[in-house]
């Protein structure tokens, strides 16, 4: 049994994600951004979970740079792909101030790189990366397989009624769209998604009413 909570954060609404295995109590914490003492309270009331890992879908700054606060106070590995860590993550605290908002700590280096078709648990949950690039060059989509039905944590590449945006350095239309017809399309529908910003959907609403697929 999984037990998921979404936390809103920051300017740009960007969505963390706290994943916990109810067996064990192994927790992942998906794509802190702006805000971590939001998610480091949020965990304090769930009873200080034992935290699995971080993961990052990928690496703009809305989704990592609240990294180093988890990551101190938890002591848990940070999971990342190679490209995006190399690309954006490791430059992700001078960001903000495009947005006039002040630099962050840097990200600290990751403890694992993972691709597609890394699998990992958090306790008894099983997941499966998928390759969802597009948005971002080397963007991932963790999808929880041990559930019925499946949770796909997405970030920035589909979302209810949208898709993430490809007018940013190194993203791409057309990759986006082939990954998501053959990553996401092809998953039952009632697979929920769980996105970077906005509302949960599921694959079946998207294939029958996202314009942009």
């Amino acid at each position: 049994m999984v037990h998921i909570e979404k936390l809103t954060l920051g300017v740009l609404q960007a969505n963390c994600y706290l994943v916990q295995c109810a067996a064990t109590r192994q927790t992942a914490v998906i794509d802190p951004g702006l805000e971590p003492e939001r998610v480091l309270a949020r965990l304090h009331a769930l009873g200080d979970p034992p935290v699995a890992a971080i993961l990052a879908t990928h690496g703009h700054f809305d989704h990592v740079v609240g990294v180093r606060a988890i990551k101190a106070h938890t002591g848990a590995p940070f999971w990342i792909s190679r490209e995006e860590w190399e690309l954006w993550a490791q430059y992700a605290h001078t960001h903000p101030v495009y947005l006039n908002l002040p630099p962050t700590e840097p990200v600290p280096p990751p403890d694992r790189f993972l691709a597609e078709g890394d699998t990992f648990c958090i306790g008894a949950l099983a997941f499966k990366t998928l390759a969802l690039r597009g948005h971002a060059p080397d963007h991932l989509g963790f999808l929880l397989t041990s559930t019925r039905p499946m949770h796909l944590f997405c970030g920035d590449a589909i979302f209810a009624g949208s898709i993430g945006r490809t007018d940013i350095p190194y993203a791409d239309l057309a990759t986006l769209r082939e990954h998501l017809h053959t990553r996401v399309m092809s998953l039952p529908d009632d697979t929920i998604l769980h996105p970077g910003h906005g509302p949960d959907t599921t694959v079946g609403v998207e294939r029958a009413t996202n314009p942009y697929l």
